[in-house]
């Protein structure tokens, strides 16, 4: 309050109040007409909608990108209102689903044809960089509803890209911009690649270069609370801040671009070439080669709007570039405005004289006139071609046309198609332009269109960046060219719809991405050509890919699967096909002029958006509007027992269920499964029927790793992992530390894929949609196939086809002791679905029966009804099951939250009862489903 009043004093209209006081009558009146002013101030605070979580989840694999954004929102107001959320995303993604869950009511995203009349359609703004958020390589996409008073809304973005990879890193941005600080806020990015992770570096927060905004990126090492773990092939990087960590790094809850930096090992020359379920992809980075001596030519504007701080940063950056061409590099120099000025009229050596007068030449351009845009590239084109021809060097170097301006065409020609049809004709595509648009008055979809059509890449500068050192990171991705002329070849037999195989050039650090789709799945191998240009070499590669089918998990988190797609598997390899596909479609049809071609191209994009559920130019999101509750009979649809004051019912493909779907509050909610469960410490038992013996055993883990629980992929298609969370031991046991469940994560192979990771929190299930289920309240989700049903902040039952089901039990704690926390226990209720080759810590003990073949002195036949035992007295047995001997003792342990005291033989040593050691139970990552057991190992477990 006192601070309020210190900024309201310094201002003119307290200063004008207080006039009106004193002629009113005295000071005690001029304190009355300020309160209400800061009454307002305080009341629009508390109404503001208050944002309560803030998570985002990425999964890359194999540098294609799955990213879920989590934001829950809470309208404090007496009164309803309008709640608002928006979210920066990469220019390159496509958005995949979007979903509001408004009270008990979901509101599911569908991408559909766009039309003019759109109905419920989406909020949202594409290709809206420079005038939307000011940021580089980013589109905002916006929704907003209108939220009853004290209620609670959810919304859930999910969006897929590929990374690219530039100066021999890929780059994973997520925009942590919530405008608020918000009470919990998480990141949680997980790294597969198959070939290995190398230089994996979390960076510093990426500024929003707005007022307020986060620091820069001069601050070395990741954020604080930034948690990286990471093997061979996988890692896991987590952003957890409180709340006084995210002021520290920005006040108004902008934090910016948290930013994942990697590269992956590579060993043969002719690539990474990766096949899975009729799908493949073919990464072409080569090394260790002779850089091709390259013919440059720097256009830059020199008009009058390039005045001051532009053209001075432009000029600083050139001087730099220039002492960074090769001696065997050829280079010219022209600036323009309404004037074409040309520095040389031929291209000359890099020498230190011709660079020194190359400066000085800089150094005197000066602003003035107008913009010919279309001049200056002829100009720039004839100098490049006129010394390629009279030297007769086109196939051992690289022609490189660098232009660089701030406007629009205002001088020469001015029409963009012809300027677009002159520059096609006199490159022919012997010359490659890159394009750098400064500012928002550039036209950028031309400079984006002549870079297209000219086997150039461009870029854009806001007018706040320093112009400088984004010419020069982005001249450093073409500095160095390695190959061209680049020609990738596959059998037209085996490959069908392949993307993109003819390149121009390919230039150290970046990577070359083919997709396709084999025409048989049933291919033995897949023969792979490249042939290519290197100086006065020619580069030929051949190799032959067998296809073996591969033993992680076929799919990822994240890959949708459009009703009506038919049978088989959706999985990654087939997302990236699909995107790449889209990315040369919407290419195809932005440098197109022929109205009938564009119209073909329109269709082919739509239709492929449509089956891969891509938001689009061509497509729109709608959401459709929820289902009526009713009462139903609890058998009327097979679903477990779960309580709650708020239950939503909605199908695994985003269609809701018949309208009046609800459930019917059980007479007792309390879920009774079989005593075969992995819980607390964690504690296993493993119930055997058909003796009517319990045994028990501890698995003391590390924090960080992830178990293998249920191993059946190969039969039943059911894997379950579990990763351990760490903390520390009560104080005087015998334990340096306790271990808990915090992760369980379900993969179901058949007969579709899905995914599910289940944490006390929520619950993330990646079917036909993605959807993000809250753990604290009650919801049903599933088909015939799958149902997930969640007890409020009670358990998770996971049903599959009626013959297998998990109950995962959620224990909070309000306030934990030290050694407590909230953790997960997962009981299997039904096995009858899996099979007999089934393993895993818990799986390998199902389908198998035990038998006591030692008793010790005195214990009764009846081993249901155990003596009597003195304190201290440690009867022992030898239990014989899957041909191990155990020696067990008699013990007491509880089940089911504590709720429940089960008698069971305890093995003291787990090496002894399971098979193989603990490494073979240890999963790459939470959804690995590779097992190293096959029938009769039967090794002793140890780490």
């Amino acid at each position: 309050m006192l601070l309020l009043l210190g900024l309201c004093l310094g201002l003119p209209l307290c200063a004008g109040s207080s006039e009106e006081a004193r002629s009113r009558g005295g000071p005690s009146e001029r304190v009355e007409l300020r309160v209400p002013r800061q009454v307002r101030l305080l009341q629009r605070l508390k109404t503001k909608p208050l944002m309560t979580e803030f998570s985002v989840k990425s999964t890359i694999i194999s540098r294609y990108a799955f990213t879920m954004v989590s934001c829950r929102m809470l309208n404090r107001a007496s009164a309803d209102q309008e709640i608002g959320f928006q979210m920066q995303i990469p220019g390159a993604a496509f958005i995949t689903n979007f979903t509001m869950l408004i009270g008990d009511k979901v509101y599911q995203g569908e991408i559909t044809e766009r039309e003019k009349k759109n109905g419920d359609k989406v909020k949202e703004k594409r290709n809206q960089t420079a005038e939307d958020n000011g940021e580089q390589g980013t589109e905002t996409f916006r929704a907003s509803a209108l939220i009853p008073s004290k209620d609670k809304a959810v919304f859930l973005l999910s969006y897929e890209e590929l990374l690219q990879r530039r100066l021999g890193k890929y780059e994973h941005a997520v925009s942590v911009r919530p405008q608020q600080l918000v009470g919990r806020l998480t990141v949680e990015v997980d790294v597969l690649e198959r070939s290995g992770i190398r230089a994996l570096e979390v960076l510093q927060f990426r500024s929003s270069r707005r007022k307020g905004g986060g620091k820069g990126a001069d601050d070395s090492g990741p954020p604080p609370s930034t948690v990286i773990s990471q093997n061979e092939t996988f890692a896991k990087v987590s952003f957890k801040p409180s709340v006084v960590q995210q002021a520290k790094i920005a006040q108004n809850g902008i934090l910016g671009d948290f930013i994942i930096r990697y590269d992956v090992s590579r060993e043969q020359s002719i690539g990474d070439i990766q096949v899975l379920n009729g799908y493949f992809v073919h990464y072409f980075a080569p090394k260790d080669l002779p850089p091709l001596p390259k013919n440059v030519v720097f256009v830059l504007d020199s008009s009058a709007s390039m005045v001051g701080t532009k053209l001075r940063q432009t000029k600083d950056a050139l001087f730099t570039i220039l002492h960074d061409l090769r001696p065997q590099d050829h280079f010219s120099i022209i600036g323009f405005s309404n004037r074409i000025k040309v520095w040389k009229d031929y291209l000359i050596s890099v020498t230190p004289n011709n660079i020194r007068d190359g400066k000085v030449y800089i150094h005197h351009m000066s602003p003035n006139g107008g913009t010919d845009i279309n001049g200056a590239l002829q100009e720039g084109i004839r100098l490049l071609t006129s010394y390629v021809v009279h030297n007769d060097i086109e196939d051992r170097s690289v022609s490189l046309l660098v232009f660089l301006t701030d406007g629009k065409p205002t001088a020469g020609e001015v029409n963009t198609v012809k300027i677009l049809s002159n520059t096609r004709e006199a490159a022919r595509g012997q010359v490659c332009i890159f394009t750098i648009g400064i500012g928002n008055d550039v036209n950028f979809k031309l400079l984006e269109k002549l870079s297209l059509e000219n086997c150039g890449l461009t870029r854009r500068v806001q007018e706040e960046d320093d112009a400088g050192s984004q010419l020069i990171g982005f001249y450093d991705e073409i500095r160095t060219p390695l190959l061209s002329d680049i020609r990738i070849e596959y059998p037209p037999g085996v490959v069908e719809h392949a993307t993109r195989t003819l390149f121009p050039n390919y230039f150290n650090g970046s990577e070359i991405v083919i997709a396709g789709k084999l025409a048989d799945k049933k291919t033995d191998q897949l023969h792979v050509e490249v042939t290519a240009s290197n100086g006065k070499k020619f580069v030929i590669l051949k190799t032959d890919v067998l296809m073996e089918p591969q033993k992680m998990g076929s799919g990822v988190p994240g890959s949708p699967r459009p009703t009506g797609d038919g049978p088989g598997d959706r999985n990654h390899l087939e997302r990236l096909w699909s995107y790449l596909t889209m990315k040369e479609l919407l290419s195809s049809w932005l440098q197109s002029d022929d109205e009938l071609v564009k119209e073909q191209l329109r269709q082919k994009a739509q239709a492929l958006a449509l089956s891969s559920r891509f938001l689009t130019p061509f497509t729109s999101m709608k959401l459709r509007r929820p289902a009526l509750r009713t009462e139903l009979p609890e058998d009327s649809y097979h679903m477990s027992a779960v309580t709650g004051p708020e239950t939503v019912v909605q199908g695994l493909r985003g269609t809701s269920l018949q309208p009046g779907l609800a459930l019917k509050k059980p007479h007792n909610p309390r879920i009774k499964v079989s005593k075969t469960s992995a819980d607390g410490d964690p504690h296993f038992v493993v119930d055997f029927p058909l003796s009517q013996l319990t045994v028990c055993f501890n698995i003391d883990g590390q924090p960080g790793d992830i178990l293998r629980l249920v191993s059946d992929h190969a039969d039943s298609g059911v894997t379950v992992n579990g990763e351990l969370i760490g903390a520390p031991a009560p104080p005087n046991g015998h334990k340096k530390q306790r271990t808990y469940f915090r992760t369980i994560t379900i993969l179901v192979n058949q007969p579709e894929r899905s995914y599910l990771e289940i944490t006390p929190n929520r619950v993330i299930l990646d079917g036909g949609d993605r959807l993000v289920l809250p753990c604290n309240q009650s919801v049903v989700v599933g088909s015939r196939a799958l149902e997930v049903s969640v007890s409020a902040n009670a358990s998770v039952t996971v049903t599959i086809q009626d013959t297998i089901a998990f109950v995962i039990l959620i224990h909070l704690y309000k306030k934990p002791a030290p050694y407590q926390r909230n953790h997960l226990g997962f009981y299997i209720s039904n096995s009858n679905g899996l099979s007999g080759n089934c393993h895993g810590l818990l799986g390998q003990f199902l389908n198998q029966d035990a038998r006591l073949t030692e008793e010790p002195s005195g214990l009764s036949q009846n081993i249901t009804d155990p003596p009597f035992r003195e304190a201290g007295e440690r009867p022992e047995a030898v239990l014989k099951v899957k041909g191990h001997r155990v020696p067990v003792v008699w013990k007491q342990r509880k089940i089911y939250n504590g709720e429940e005291q089960v008698d069971c033989w305890f093995a003291r040593k787990a090496a002894s009862l399971v098979d193989g050691e603990y490494r073979d139970y240890l999963a790459a990552h939470p959804f690995d489903s590779d097992t190293t057991f096959g029938p009769g190992i039967a090794r002793g477990l140890g780490h």
